[in-house]
């Protein structure tokens, strides 16, 4: 702290010279006055002195034949005279304490530890909901009751608490680990999502209705979670797997000619600045359609530390639309790869081609394919009590 307070109020560095430098050195510390980094140099003795000790050390050599020259003027108060002047500086300054002043007691960033499962952005947009966001006053905030809002408001946190640290905002919690186990415990029964004929059942709990062979619609009770004893009632949650044989059809349309849209392999990137709810854009114009959208936000940091300043990257890569022509074989095998990828989209575990039929028309062609499967049909729906 020594070194700041020299600097701010500023010392000097002189040179001793002459024969009796020494003289004046030794009037200088029965005096007190202090010199340090204190170096003999072509005959000369060269040290720091502060400005006050500087006007007593002139007193001090009175009667010494020695010169005191200055070599060198530092600190804040050298450094701000040129400005004494300048009320534009000065206003500056006090502006920009009293914008870092009132900007201390908002909150500027807001960080998640502990989630696991539940993404950051979902817990955030839950904060939002409970008037929890970046630029809130932190006044407004009670940590202990609003860590309560968002235990309410968001599914799965077992445990939260808010922790404010300068401009930051912590929200700490702890992600439920019991909620499978509390699933389990809710009642229900298991039934049957497709139309199709049984042809295994592998059921854990619950009480079976069907057996292989049946052929059951979509909503039909599979396994019940009702136990009737002889002296009551029990209801517990079914579980298991009921695998059918299912008869699904995937259909895919086309044209002959179509409008395509084709990369230029030209990119634009719009960059801009945001703080809090203002943005401000680096770039002038627009760019004209038609183009694919990509955006690209990042927060800057100060050392190691996040500040509310982020810059969005917009990237417009340019597209034209061409027309394109298929034949009558390149467009039944586009067809048949889109529907391929519809398929793909299930979880089926055998599924064989049974059908497949072309319907043609002037301007295209409608594919359409039946496909055999097997499949587990069992859904869960939940039981409920008193209803």
């Amino acid at each position: 702290m020594v070194w700041l307070w020299r600097w701010l109020f500023g010392y000097l560095t002189i040179a001793l010279c002459g024969e009796n430098a020494e003289k004046v050195l030794n009037n200088a510390v029965k005096n007190g006055i202090t010199i340090w980094n204190l170096k003999c140099k072509k005959g000369n003795i060269i040290g720091n002195i502060s400005i006050k000790n500087f006007i007593k050390l002139r007193y001090a050599k009175r009667g010494i034949k020695c010169k005191i020259k200055i070599l060198n003027k530092k600190g804040a108060v050298f450094k701000t005279k040129n400005y004494i002047n300048r009320t534009g500086f000065f206003a500056g300054f006090v502006a920009f304490c009293v914008i870092l002043f009132v900007l201390s007691n908002y909150v500027w960033i807001i960080n998640v530890n502990g989630n696991e499962k539940i993404s950051t952005a979902e817990i955030l947009n839950s904060c939002k909901e409970i008037g929890i966001k970046e630029g809130i006053s932190k006044n407004k905030i009670n940590t202990k009751y609003d860590a309560q809002r968002l235990m309410l408001k968001q599914k799965g946190i077992a445990w939260s608490s808010f922790n404010i640290e300068g401009c930051v905002l912590t929200v700490n919690l702890t992600e439920s680990a019991t909620s499978d186990r509390e699933e389990r415990q809710i009642p229900s029964n298991l039934k049957a999502g497709y139309d199709g004929i049984i042809k295994k059942v592998n059921v854990t709990s619950g009480n079976t209705v069907i057996k292989v062979g049946d052929a059951v619609s979509n909503g039909d009770l599979l396994v019940s979670g009702v136990i009737e004893n002889l002296s009551s009632t029990v209801f517990i949650h079914s579980s298991g797997e009921v695998i059918a044989e299912t008869k699904r059809e995937f259909s895919a349309e086309g044209k002959y000619v179509c409008q395509a849209k084709t990369s230029t392999n030209k990119v634009i990137k719009h960059y801009t600045i945001k703080f809090f709810n203002l943005k401000i854009p680096l770039f002038l114009g627009s760019v004209k359609k038609p183009y694919d959208y990509k955006i690209n936000t990042r927060t800057l940091n100060l050392s190691g530390n996040k500040i509310p300043v982020k810059i969005a990257c917009e990237q417009y890569e340019i597209t034209k639309k061409e027309t394109v022509k298929y034949t009558k074989s390149e467009l039944e095998k586009m067809l048949y790869e889109d529907i391929q990828k519809q398929v793909k989209n299930f979880d089926f575990i055998s599924c064989k081609e049974d059908n497949k039929e072309f319907i043609y028309t002037d301007k295209g062609i409608l594919l359409k394919i039946t496909y055999i499967c097997e499949e587990n049909i069992a859904l869960q729906d939940k039981i409920l009590l008193g209803a």
